[in-house]
C-alpha cells in the first residue's frame, strides 16, 4: 500500500502541553526543582510508542501517557539517541541479557527512552535483534520528559542534531513515583546506568 503522505497529519496530534499538568509533582519549572527518588512522574504528559510511520497514522499519532508507561513496577533506561555506539553496542543489550532476572525481582516491564522519533526507535529495535528483545521503546518527541527529569543535553557537537537530547540515566518506576535513580556523570559514560548495576538494587 502506498506510504501515507503528509496530509495524515492531522493538527489535533500535536496538542499544545503544559507543564504544570503533573499530578503530585508539583510545577516542574519552579527554580530548583528535579526529580529524585520518592518524586512522582506527571502522569498527563506522554511519548510515543516505536512503531512505523503508518502505524502511527493509523492511531492518529497516539499519545501513551506516563501513567501508562509507568504502570506496575518498570526498569527504565533514558539513551542520548537511536543508532548510538555506547546506546547500541552496551547499554541495550545489558537489558537485554537480564530480561528475566528483572522479571524475577518483580519488575513487569523493561522501557528504553529517547528524545527521537517513534519511526526511527523502531528501525532501531528491529535492527538491533535479539539484542533488544524484552524491551520497549518509546520516543520523547517532544522532549518534554528530558525536561521533567531535567536531563536535557546540549549533543549537536556528536551530530545528534540541533533539539536537545538527554543525558543517559537508569531508574526504576513503580505504579509512577521513582525509587532508584542512578545518573551518569556524561551522556557518553556508562557506568552506573547499566542494567547489572540496576538489578543490584531491587
Amino acid at each position: 500500500a502506498p506510504r501515507a503522505a503528509a496530509a495524515a497529519f492531522p493538527r489535533t496530534a500535536f496538542p499544545a502541553r503544559s507543564f504544570s499538568v503533573g499530578i503530585g509533582a508539583g510545577n516542574y519549572n519552579t527554580p530548583g526543582f528535579e526529580p529524585s527518588v520518592g518524586t512522582p512522574v506527571p502522569a498527563a504528559l506522554g511519548l510515543q510508542k516505536a512503531r512505523t510511520w503508518d502505524e502511527a497514522v493509523a492511531d492518529g499519532f497516539k499519545i501513551t501517557p506516563l501513567s501508562e508507561v509507568f504502570k506496575g513496577k518498570v526498569a527504565l533506561f533514558v539513551v542520548p539517541g537511536a543508532f548510538t555506539g555506547v546506546c547500541e553496542l552496551a547499554h541495550v543489550p545489558s537489558f537485554a541479557k537480564n530480561v528475566a532476572a528483572f522479571k524475577a525481582k518483580g519488575v513487569d516491564r523493561i522501557v528504553c527512552i529517547s528524545v527521537d522519533t517513534p519511526y526511527a526507535m523502531n528501525a532501531w529495535k528491529n535492527l538491533m535483534g535479539k539484542n533488544a528483545e524484552g524491551i520497549e521503546f518509546y520516543g520523547d518527541t517532544s522532549g518534554e520528559f528530558a525536561t521533567f527529569m531535567h536531563k536535557k543535553k546540549d549533543l549537536s557537537a556528536a551530530a545528534l542534531g540541533t533539539q536537545e537530547r538527554s543525558n543517559r540515566y537508569a531508574a526504576i518506576i513503580e505504579n509512577g513515583v521513582i525509587k532508584v535513580l542512578n545518573v551518569e556523570a556524561a551522556p557518553s559514560d556508562l557506568k552506573v546506568s547499566t542494567g547489572d548495576e540496576l538489578l543490584k538494587l531491587l
